[in-house]
C-alpha cells in the first residue's frame, strides 16, 4: 500500500509540477524559440493546462506583423486541444479533440509579387538541419473531432488596392489518422465560409493514406462576384473580362491507381459576364450561362459537358479601320509568348465532348470600321439548338439556328435560319433567309459607288463542303423592290434627269419589282456557277451621260484605301489587280418582264431622251466566257421604245444569237420605231433636219461573219411612216454656229404619212454585188417642198453640205490624205473594184401626195401646190439593156390637182434607175386658176391677173442619148387683168390685148415647144410665160365681159337683198342669196363689196309704225323678265296673238302718256289687243330722219351678215343711204356693188 501511496503522491506531484511548469514554460518556448523562428513576436494571453486529461487551451495568441504599429498578423481567439495517454503507447499523438475558435489572419500584397508574409514563407521552406534518413517513416498521428470555426481572413492588395475577406471559416474533420489501424477509414471533413461576402460549402470523403487515395468532395458556393478576381489574369490575354458572378455545385472524384484520376461533375452557372477588348470595347455580355458537366478529367484532358446553355448572349464583332479584328489585335503582346530560339513541347489535344448545346435570346453585333461608312448590323433573338458537339468533330455534329437580323439602314424584320450537320472536313448547311434589307450592304457598297441599295431579300439554299471543295445550292432566291438611289446630300450622285414612270422614288437610278432565281449550284474550286432560272419582273433603269462626255457611273466610283501607303487608289484598278479569274457561269433560263429603261444623252449637240418600256426577254442556254463553237442562245424579246408624248413604237425579236463569233438569225418585229431620236448618233451628209420617222419591220435577218467579211440577209416587209424633213435654216454669220448647240430648223422639206415596202429581199455577201428585191411599193400622204430663192437657186441645191473634220485639223488636211511611206515599205494593193449594186421594184403605188411650189425670186412671192397626187409605177430594175437596146421601163399613171381646182393627169413610161434618165411621158393638166400667177404678170406686164383659167398638155421624151424633146400647148379662159401697178418692171396694155385675142368663147390658145439635152439641162419656164402674157394682152383688147355675170355664176339678180317694207330684218330669200355672195367674195379675196340702203318715205310709214310697236313690246317683255315677274320670253312667244304678247302690249299701253277711253268712274277702260295697237298707232309719229336710219340700218345688217359669213370687215363697206321716190318701182331693197381692191 505504501508504495501505492508514494506512486499515487508521485503521480500526484507529477501532475502538480506539470500544471504549474508546462503553462510559464510554453509561454517563454512562443515567446523566445517560435518568435525567433518566425522572425515574428509570438504572445498568448492565457495558457491553461490540465495535466490529468491532458487538456490544453492557449487564449488570445497573436502574432505580430511584419511592421510594428499593425494590427496582429494572425489572431486566435482559442485554441483547444485534448490529447489521450495512448499517445505514450502507441508513440504517436493520439488526439481527442482540436479545436480553433476565431482564427483571423491578415495578409497584404505590398507590390507586385510581394507580400507581408513572404519572410515567414522563406523561413518555413527553409532546410532542416536535422536530415531525415532516406528509409525514415513518417510520423504517425491520429486526430479527432478537429473544429475550426468562425474564421476570419483578410487579404489587402495594394496595386490593385482591393481587399477580399473570408468570414465565417467553419472547418471541421471527425477523424484523421494515418495509424495502421486507421488507413482505411474514410475521413469526411467538412468545410465552409463566405468569400467576399459569398458562401462556400464543401463536403468530403477520403482515404489520404491508401495508396489509391480515393477521394470524393463537393463543392458549393452561388453569387461568387468575379471581378474582384479579374485583375489577376494574364495581362497579354487579348480579351478583358469586366464582370460577372459565378455559381457552382460540382463534385469531385480522385483515385491515385497507376496514374492519378480526377474528374469533376456538377453544374457551373456564370450570371451577368461582360467581356470586352483591349480597348475596352465590348465583346461579349450574357445574362446567364449553365454547363452540366458530366466529367472534367484534366489529367487525361477529356472533357464531357451534357449541356451547355447561354441565355441572353450579346455578342459584338468588330473589324477596325486597318481591317485587322478587334479580338486579335492584341494577341501577340501577351505574356506567355514563347521565347526567341526556344520551341514550346505541342500539347495534347483535348477531347470534348458536349451532348447538348443551346443559346436562347442570343444577339450578335457586326461592327465594321474598315468601310468608308461603318458598317452595323446585329442579329437578335438568336436561338441555337446543337447535338453531339465534339472536339475535335469526330462525330457528326447536328444544329439548327435562328435569329433576326436588323441594321442602321433597314428594319429588324429579317430573319436567318439554319440547319445542317458539320464534321472536322465535311458538313452540310441548310440556310433559309427572309426580309433580309439589302440596305445591310450599304456600308461596303459604298467602297465602290455612291447610290444606295435597297430592298428585301428572301432565300432557301444550303452549303456543303468536304475537305477543300465546296459547293452552295441556291434553291430559291427572291429580292423584292430592290431599288438603288442616290442620297439626297450625294454631290456627284445627283437624282436622274430621265424620268421612267411608276418609280417609287423619283431619284432611284434602278428599281427592280421582284427578282426570282431558281436552282443554282456554285461549286469550288471549279469554279463554276450553273443556275436553272432567273427572273426579273418591273426592272426600271435610269442611264444618263452628261454634257461632258461622262457616264453616270464614272461620277459614282469611290476610292478604296492604298494598302502601299500611297493613299486611295480608284476601285476599279484595285477590283482588277485582286480578281480571280477562271468563273464559268451557265444560265439554263432567265427573263425579264416589264422592264423600262430610260436613257438621257446630253454629249451630243442636239441631247437625245429615249425610253424603253414594256420590255419583255426570254434567253436559253447563256455561258460566260463564250467558247468558239458553243451552242446559239434562244433570244426573244419585245419592247416599246419611245420619247415624250408621242406614242411609243414596238420591238420584238425571235430567234438564235451566238457571240463568238458573232452570229445571229431570228424574226424581227418592229412598228412604229421613233428612228429620229437616234439622229445625233448618225453623220448627216445633208443640210436637213429629221423630225420624225417611224420604222417598220416584219420579217427574217441573218447575220454571219465569213472570211471576207460579213454576210447580211434581210426578209420582210419594212415601212417608214410619219416621216418630217425640215431644211436647217441659215444661222447668222455675226453669231457662228454655237458649240453643242441644237441645230435650227427652217422650211418643212419632205413628209410623208407611210412608205411600205412589201417583200423586201436583200443581200450582202462578199464577193457577190449586193442585190436588193422589192416587190411592191406603197408612198401615201406624201408632201414635197420645192423654193426657189431670193438669189434665184433652188433649196435642193444647197442640202449638200461640207464635211467637218475634228476640231484643230484643217481642210488640206483632210482632204489630202497622208501619201508618205516609209523607206522600204510596201506599197498598198490596189482597191478591188467594187461591183454595182442589182436592185429590183416591183409595182410602186403612190397616194395622196402633194408638192408647194413658192418662187421668192419675184414680187410678191407666188406659191402653188399639187394635191391629190395618186398613181402608180410599173416594175423596174437596173439591170443594163442589151447593147444598143433601150432600157426595159414601167408604166407610169399619175393624177392629181394644181392650186386646189385644176386637175392633173401624167401618164407614159419611166425608169428611174437607167442611166441617163429613160422616159416618155404625157402630161395633162386643166382648169388653173390664173390669179395666183399675177407675179410673173405684174413682173413682165405690170398687171394683175383678177381672172383667168389655164389648161395645158406635155409631151417629154428623153432618148437613149440624153436627148429631151417637147411639146407644150396652153389654153387660157376667161383671163382677167387688174389695174396698172405702179412701180411695176413693165407696163403692158394687157386689158387691151386681152380683148384683142380672146374668141367669142374667152379662149385663149397658146402652143410652146421644147427642146434641150440632160447631159447640159436648161429648163426656163420664161417662154411659157411671155407666151401666155401676150395672149392675154391680146385678148383684153377684143373681148370685153360682164365681171359680175360671170364670178356670180351668170345670175343677175345678185346685186340688190329686199326687205320688209318698214324692216330692216332679212328674210330666208335675203339670206340665201347673202349666202352665195359670201361664198363668192371669200374664193375671191381680190374684190371689195359696197353697200348702200334704200328706203320709201310715203310708202313705207305703215310698216316704220308696226315695227316700232314691236320692237316697244319686245323692250317691256325683256324688263318684265328681268324684274321676275314672268320667264324670258322666246322670240315666237312675243308673236301677235299669243298670251305674252297681249300682256306686254297691255303694259305698253298703260305706260304710254296719251288719251285713253274711260269708264263712268274714270278709269282706263280694258281694251282688246286690235283697240290698243290701233290707239298706239295712231298716236305715233314719225322722226323726220326715220327713213333715213332705216336704210342705213339695212346697209348695215347686210354688212354684217356676210362678215359673219367669214368675210373680212375691211373688204366691205356702208354707202350713204338713199330715200327712193314714190315713183320707185320695186320693193324696199339694198343695193351691192363690187370693187377691186
Amino acid at each position: 500500500m505504501r508504495r501505492v501511496a508514494w506512486a499515487v503522491l508521485a503521480w500526484l506531484g507529477f501532475w502538480a509540477l506539470a500544471w504549474a511548469v508546462v503553462p510559464p514554460a510554453l509561454r517563454h518556448v512562443l515567446h523566445t524559440t517560435v518568435s525567433e523562428q518566425l522572425g515574428r513576436e509570438l504572445s498568448v494571453g492565457k495558457i491553461d493546462f490540465k495535466p490529468w486529461t491532458l487538456e490544453l487551451e492557449l487564449r488570445d495568441l497573436r502574432m505580430a506583423a511584419e511592421t510594428s504599429g499593425k494590427e496582429p498578423q494572425v489572431e486566435i481567439q482559442r485554441l483547444y486541444i485534448d490529447a489521450e495517454l495512448q499517445s505514450l503507447w502507441r508513440l504517436a499523438p493520439v488526439i481527442d479533440a482540436l479545436e480553433i475558435d476565431g482564427p483571423t489572419l491578415r495578409l497584404a500584397r505590398t507590390s507586385a509579387g510581394q507580400t507581408d508574409f513572404d519572410d515567414l514563407l522563406k523561413k518555413l521552406s527553409a532546410p532542416s538541419s536535422a536530415t531525415a534518413a532516406p528509409d525514415a517513416q513518417p510520423q504517425r498521428f491520429s486526430l479527432y473531432n478537429i473544429v475550426v470555426k468562425d474564421g476570419a481572413v483578410d487579404f489587402g492588395d495594394a496595386p490593385q488596392k482591393r481587399v477580399h475577406t473570408v468570414r465565417g471559416f467553419s472547418l471541421s474533420v471527425p477523424f484523421l489518422s494515418n495509424l495502421p489501424a486507421d488507413r482505411t477509414v474514410k475521413v469526411a471533413p467538412h468545410l465552409a465560409f463566405q468569400l467576399n461576402g459569398t458562401a462556400f460549402t464543401t463536403g468530403a470523403q477520403s482515404t489520404p493514406f491508401l495508396d489509391s487515395r480515393d477521394t470524393e468532395a463537393t463543392l458549393q458556393f452561388k453569387g461568387l462576384d468575379l471581378q474582384p478576381f479579374l485583375a489577376y489574369l494574364p495581362s497579354g490575354m487579348p480579351v478583358r473580362i469586366e464582370q460577372g458572378t459565378l455559381d457552382a455545385d460540382l463534385r469531385l472524384t480522385f483515385q491515385k491507381q497507376s496514374e492519378p484520376a480526377l474528374s469533376v461533375s456538377g453544374v457551373v452557372q456564370v450570371h451577368g459576364a461582360r467581356v470586352s477588348d483591349r480597348q475596352g470595347g465590348p465583346l461579349l455580355s450574357f445574362d446567364m450561362a449553365t454547363a452540366q458537366v458530366a466529367a472534367l478529367q484534366p489529367f487525361q484532358r477529356k472533357v464531357h459537358v451534357a449541356s451547355l446553355e447561354w441565355r441572353g448572349p450579346h455578342a459584338t464583332v468588330r473589324r477596325d479601320r486597318e481591317g485587322r479584328m478587334a479580338v486579335l489585335g492584341g494577341a501577340a503582346q501577351g505574356q506567355g509568348a514563347t521565347k526567341a530560339g526556344t520551341t514550346a513541347a505541342p500539347d495534347a489535344p483535348w477531347d470534348m465532348v458536349v451532348d447538348r448545346v443551346a443559346i436562347n435570346g442570343g444577339q450578335v453585333d457586326w461592327l465594321d470600321e474598315g468601310t468608308a461608312v461603318p458598317a452595323r448590323i446585329s442579329a437578335r433573338d438568336l436561338r441555337v439548338r446543337a447535338t453531339q458537339l465534339a472536339l475535335p468533330l469526330t462525330r457528326p455534329m447536328q444544329f439548327t439556328a435562328d435569329a433576326r437580323l436588323s441594321s442602321e439602314a433597314g428594319s429588324d424584320a429579317a430573319t436567318l435560319s439554319l440547319q445542317g450537320e458539320v464534321l472536322a472536313q465535311s458538313g452540310r448547311v441548310a440556310v433559309s433567309a427572309r426580309g433580309w434589307p439589302l440596305s445591310m450592304a450599304r456600308p461596303y457598297l459604298a467602297n465602290l459607288v455612291q447610290p444606295q441599295l435597297d430592298g428585301t431579300l428572301d432565300s432557301d439554299g444550303g452549303v456543303a463542303w468536304n475537305g477543300s471543295s465546296w459547293a452552295a445550292k441556291i434553291a430559291k432566291l427572291s429580292v423584292d423592290r430592290a431599288e438603288w438611289a442616290c442620297a439626297p446630300a450625294g454631290r456627284d450622285c445627283p437624282a436622274g434627269a430621265a424620268t421612267v414612270s411608276g418609280l417609287r422614288n423619283n431619284a432611284a437610278w434602278a428599281e427592280i419589282g421582284r427578282v426570282e432565281v431558281e436552282d443554282a449550284l456554285i461549286r469550288m474550286p471549279q469554279r463554276t456557277v450553273a443556275i436553272a432560272r432567273v427572273v426579273t419582273l418591273q426592272p426600271k433603269v435610269r442611264l444618263e451621260r452628261t454634257g461632258d462626255g461622262r457616264w453616270m457611273v464614272e461620277r459614282w466610283l469611290t476610292t478604296v484605301p492604298d494598302t502601299a501607303g500611297k493613299g486611295r487608289v480608284p476601285v476599279a484598278a484595285a477590283t482588277r489587280t485582286n480578281a480571280a479569274p477562271g468563273w464559268s457561269v451557265q444560265l439554263a433560263e432567265v427573263s425579264v418582264d416589264g422592264g423600262a429603261l430610260a436613257f438621257n444623252d446630253a454629249a451630243k449637240a442636239q441631247p437625245v431622251a429615249v425610253l424603253l418600256d414594256t420590255f419583255q426577254m426570254r434567253a436559253k442556254g447563256l455561258a460566260w466566257p463564250v467558247n468558239a463553237g458553243a451552242p446559239p442562245v434562244s433570244l426573244s424579246l419585245s419592247a416599246r421604245l419611245g420619247a415624250g408624248r408621242t406614242d411609243p413604237g414596238n420591238l420584238a425579236y425571235e430567234g438564235t444569237v451566238q457571240m463568238t463569233p458573232l452570229l445571229a438569225q431570228g424574226k424581227v418585229q418592229a412598228s412604229r420605231l421613233p428612228l429620229h431620236l437616234f439622229k445625233p448618233y448618225v453623220d448627216n451628209p445633208l443640210a436637213v433636219d429629221v423630225v420624225r420617222a417611224l420604222g417598220s419591220f416584219n420579217g427574217e435577218v441573218c447575220y454571219a461573219p465569213q472570211a471576207d467579211g460579213p454576210a447580211v440577209g434581210v426578209r420582210g416587209n419594212a415601212a417608214l411612216d410619219d416621216v418630217r424633213v425640215r431644211a436647217l435654216a441659215v444661222r447668222p454669220a455675226a453669231t457662228g454656229p454655237a458649240d453643242g448647240a441644237a441645230p435650227i430648223r427652217g422650211e418643212e422639206l419632205l413628209n410623208w404619212k407611210s412608205l411600205a415596202l412589201q417583200g423586201v429581199d436583200f443581200t450582202l455577201a462578199p464577193g457577190k454585188p449586193t442585190a436588193l428585191d422589192v416587190k411592191e411599193t406603197a408612198l401615201s400622204d406624201f408632201f414635197a417642198r420645192i423654193i426657189v430663192q431670193p438669189n434665184g437657186r433652188i433649196n435642193l441645191q444647197d442640202l449638200a453640205q461640207p464635211a467637218q473634220g475634228p476640231p484643230g485639223v484643217s481642210a488640206t488636211a483632210e482632204a489630202s490624205p497622208d501619201i508618205t511611206a516609209a523607206a522600204g515599205s510596201t506599197p498598198p494593193q490596189a482597191a478591188k473594184p467594187s461591183m454595182a449594186p442589182v436592185m429590183r421594184f416591183g409595182p410602186v403605188v403612190l397616194t395622196g401626195g402633194s408638192v408647194r411650189f413658192t418662187d421668192s425670186f419675184v414680187r410678191p412671192n407666188y406659191s402653188a401646190d399639187l394635191s391629190e397626187l395618186n398613181g402608180r409605177l410599173g416594175a423596174f430594175a437596173s439591170a443594163p439593156p442589151a447593147e444598143g437596146g433601150e432600157p426595159a421601163m414601167a408604166d407610169l399613171q399619175l393624177r392629181g390637182r394644181a392650186q386646189g381646182s385644176a386637175s392633173l393627169d401624167i401618164t407614159g413610161r419611166l425608169n428611174p434607175l437607167a442611166k441617163p434618165l429613160a422616159l416618155d411621158i404625157q402630161g395633162r393638166m386643166r382648169d388653173l386658176e390664173l390669179p395666183p400667177l399675177s407675179p410673173y404678170s405684174i413682173k413682165y406686164a405690170g398687171h394683175g391677173i383678177e381672172r383667168g383659167k389655164l389648161s395645158m398638155d406635155v409631151n417629154y421624151r428623153v432618148l437613149p442619148d440624153g436627148q429631151l424633146t417637147a411639146s407644150n400647148k396652153l389654153v387660157l379662159n376667161q383671163l382677167r387683168f387688174g389695174e396698172p401697178v405702179e412701180g411695176a418692171p413693165a407696163s403692158l396694155p394687157v386689158r387691151l390685148a386681152v380683148a384683142l385675142l380672146a374668141d367669142r368663147n374667152g379662149v385663149i390658145d397658146v402652143e410652146l415647144p421644147i427642146n434641150g439635152s440632160l447631159n447640159d439641162p436648161q429648163f426656163r419656164l420664161g417662154p411659157v410665160i411671155f407666151r401666155a402674157v401676150g395672149n392675154l394682152v391680146m385678148k383684153a383688147i377684143t373681148s370685153p365681159f360682164s365681171l359680175l355675170a360671170g364670178w356670180m355664176g351668170g345670175s343677175s339678180e345678185l346685186d340688190r337683198v329686199n326687205f320688209a317694207p318698214g324692216s330692216a330684218a332679212l328674210n330666208d330669200e335675203a339670206r340665201k342669196t347673202l349666202d352665195k355672195i359670201g361664198q363668192a367674195l371669200s374664193e375671191r379675196p381680190g374684190l371689195n363689196m359696197t353697200v348702200a340702203g334704200h328706203a320709201q318715205r310715203e310708202a313705207e310709214q305703215e310698216g316704220w309704225k308696226r315695227a316700232a310697236l314691236q320692237s316697244r313690246v319686245a323692250a317691256q317683255a325683256r324688263r318684265m323678265a328681268a324684274r321676275g315677274d314672268q320667264a324670258p320670253s322666246e322670240p315666237q312667244a312675243l308673236a301677235p296673238g299669243s298670251p305674252q304678247y297681249a300682256d306686254s302690249l297691255k303694259d305698253v299701253y298703260r305706260g304710254t302718256d296719251m288719251a285713253k277711253p274711260r269708264n263712268l268712274v274714270g278709269m282706263a277702260k280694258d281694251l282688246s289687243v286690235l283697240e290698243m295697237e290701233a290707239l298706239l298707232l295712231a298716236d305715233m309719229a314719225i322722226p323726220d330722219e326715220a327713213m333715213r336710219e332705216l336704210a342705213q340700218a339695212r346697209a348695215v345688217a347686210v354688212r354684217d351678215y356676210l362678215a359673219g359669213r367669214q368675210v373680212a370687215l375691211g373688204r366691205l363697206f356702208v354707202g350713204a343711204p338713199k330715200i327712193d321716190s314714190e315713183s320707185a318701182n320695186g320693193a324696199p331693197h339694198a343695193e351691192l356693188t363690187l370693187s377691186t381692191r
